[in-house]
């Protein structure tokens, strides 16, 4: 024991003499020159090293120097600039005049990419034609060879500049960079970046096959960790990952490729493969699957907590005056000519481009597949959602836009004209079965109206904004709700109450319903532009009644003039001749005014008289019948009649 306790010490006190006469024996400074010439001679930069250097044994041996920079040549400012750089040299090595270093490590490093760092190229007089005959063997002025096998940069700083000049901050960077003499490369960043009020954080790690740089370079992306927040975020941020293999292609024509793509957002997923080929004209090619697609936790106006606007059915006090809302309350039956107050339906507009110019969209060719079991927009949910698009020079084609909600479906093909401006759109809709509260909560209106919708048809217009289809759109729309219901107001119980304040042939409802409800309503719409919707034909068909109309709304004024024509066959609370011809007789009840003042126009003396009027006739006719059809007296009564 005591014999290999002194070898051990004999040991070591040779590799401390070894160091130590290594660190006597050869100064580091006489490296500087060799590297100042070996950057600028293979890379043109040129390498400036402020303060002497100096050997640092422990617990690595390595070569430290203070600043240094290195600069592009002809450039104005240094590419490079760091308040510390360490060389982590190999011992044995140095013994043969090879300097191996394992690691370069820059400290406080800042990296400027604007247009004051870049290189300017010399003009170079044409090459005189020399004789290849014999290799040339230039003159070696150091006998040091130099091997660099790993980069590291902490807590350092990259300025970009973009073309439009502003800069990007790449603040607090840790990098490493390793290679190997098979020339892979695998590459660990950390970094932080703040534009407009935003942050993103970064964390990388990769691995790259150089073999064929700077031709080829391929890899994968073992990890990349984001997390994004600021201004026009969602409150709690957006952060995810994203793993890929990578394809970098740079000969005739630049290519790169993402393949095997898997990327999370929040509660999104996404997979497939991106690729993009760099030519005269740009195309990107986008194939995307999924299992969700969360869009509620991906946009701030969406990620916000809002209450659903929906109708409040709240009785009102027995002293209120006769009148009712629309959309907030259903009651009995209001006077002739009552108003009927509407709650008014505010919306934002964002102007996105007042000219909506998509001639940019010309230098770029794509196309995008992407498929996702749910698609999830506020509180609309989209089972095998599909979309399927091919942008040309001059537009851009949806082919496919698909999806289900509930137990029904949706087709939207679309064509977007983008070599004109302003950008024409063309939609062909195709609807079945969708129910019809939750489309309407999705674009903020009232919740009064439920059923399952299917419609039909086309609209166009320039402009991509609720603005533009407010002004600008134009088409035709055939619909077909099944199980449909309004709440807020019972069209048969209105008029039945009104007429039985009239006449006491027709009992008082007692059992108020705050809705009409109907089995199928058809209806078709007219869309022109300035926002102006005609209701050609609308036919509401119920147990108890059936009600048709026609009339106008303006979208831009919010406003309608509606005529409904309604049958009431059942309800009456009596039997009577006045009920049977009652049920028979299309009641005319009109709607109009502004959206927030809605009155109705039901002339219950006008039906009443003309009631009176046909069985004063009928009784006439029945005791004309029984009476000589050739006397002069029935003739005149019956030429009186046909006049009536």
């Amino acid at each position: 024991m005591k014999r290999f306790l002194t070898t051990l010490a004999i040991l070591l006190v040779v590799i401390f003499a070894g160091l130590t006469a290594l660190v006597l024996l050869i100064n580091p400074n006489d490296f500087r020159g060799y590297l100042v010439e070996r950057v600028e001679k293979q890379s043109g930069y040129k390498l400036t090293l402020q303060d002497d250097m100096r050997w640092h044994v422990w617990p690595k041996l390595s070569i430290i120097s203070g600043k240094m920079s290195l600069t592009a040549p002809g450039a104005e400012m240094p590419l490079i600039t760091a308040d510390n750089m360490r060389l982590d040299v190999e011992l044995l090595p140095l013994l043969s005049h090879q300097l191996e270093v394992k690691e370069v490590m820059l400290k406080g490093a800042v990296v400027r990419q604007t247009p004051e760092s870049k290189a300017i190229p010399k003009i170079s007089p044409p090459a005189t034609p020399r004789d290849i005959s014999h290799p040339v063997i230039e003159p070696r002025a150091n006998n040091w060879q130099l091997n660099i096998a790993k980069v590291k940069i902490s807590d350092s700083l990259i300025i970009w500049q973009m073309k439009d000049g502003e800069q990007l901050n790449l603040r607090d960077i840790n990098l490493s960079l390793k290679t190997d003499e098979k020339k892979q490369v695998s590459l660990e960043m950390s970094t932080k970046v703040n534009r407009d009020r935003r942050e993103i954080t970064l964390n990388i790690a990769a691995d790259a096959d150089m073999n064929r740089y700077p031709y080829q370079v391929t890899g994968n992306i073992t990890q990349l960790d984001y997390a994004l927040s600021g201004v026009g975020i969602p409150d709690n941020g957006i952060a995810g990952s994203l793993t890929s293999d990578f394809t970098i292609q740079n000969e005739s024509v630049r290519k790169i490729s993402l393949d095997n793509l898997n990327l999370t957002a929040n509660a999104s997923q996404l997979q497939g493969n991106i690729s993009a080929e760099f030519a005269a004209t740009t195309r990107y090619q986008v194939d995307l699957k999924g299992e969700q697609l969360n869009l509620n936790t991906l946009l701030p106006e969406l990620a916000a907590t809002k209450t659903a606007e929906t109708a409040l059915l709240t009785p009102k006090d027995n002293n209120t005056s006769p009148s009712f809302s629309l959309f907030n309350t259903a009651h009995a039956a209001p006077a002739p000519n009552a108003t009927i107050m509407a709650k008014p339906v505010i919306t934002s507009v964002t102007v996105e481009s007042k000219e909506y110019d998509l001639t940019h969209w010309s230098n770029i060719e794509f196309t995008l597949k992407l498929a996702l079991n749910k698609l999830l927009y506020k509180d609309l949910e989209i089972n095998n959602f599909k979309i399927d698009a091919l942008n040309n020079p001059n537009s851009l084609n949806i082919q496919t836009l698909t999806g289900q909600i509930q137990q029904g479906d949706f087709s939207l093909p679309t064509v977007i004209s983008t070599s004109i401006v302003p950008a024409h759109i063309s939609m062909d809709i195709t609807m079945n079965n969708i129910p019809l509260q939750p489309l309407l909560r999705v674009f903020n209106q009232p919740e009064n109206f439920s059923g399952l919708i299917s419609a039909k048809g086309n609209l166009e217009g320039t402009g991509y904004n609720r603005k533009a289809f407010y002004h600008y759109w134009q088409g035709t729309l055939n619909t077909s709700v099944t199980q449909f219901k309004m709440q807020g107001l019972n069209v048969p119980q209105v008029i039945q109450q009104s007429v039985a304040q009239a006449t006491d042939k027709v009992i008082y409802p007692e059992d108020v319903e705050s809705y009409t409800q109907a089995d199928n309503v058809i209806a078709q719409f007219k869309l022109a532009p300035k926002g102006k919707v005609t209701v050609n034909s609308l036919d509401a068909q119920a147990e108890a009644y059936q009600i048709k109309g026609q009339g106008k709304v303006d979208l831009q004024r919010h406003d309608l003039d509606v005529m409904l024509l309604v049958n009431i066959k059942k309800g009456w609370g009596k039997e009577n001749e006045f009920i049977r011809q009652l049920a028979k007789v299309e009641i005319p009840l009109r709607l109009y005014g502004d959206w927030n003042a809605i009155q109705y126009e039901l002339n219950i003396e006008k039906l009443l008289r003309d009631q009176l009027q046909q069985k004063a006739k009928q009784a006439i006719d029945n005791w004309l019948n029984k009476q000589d059809a050739e006397s002069p007296e029935v003739k005149a009564l019956n030429q009186l009649l046909k006049k009536i």
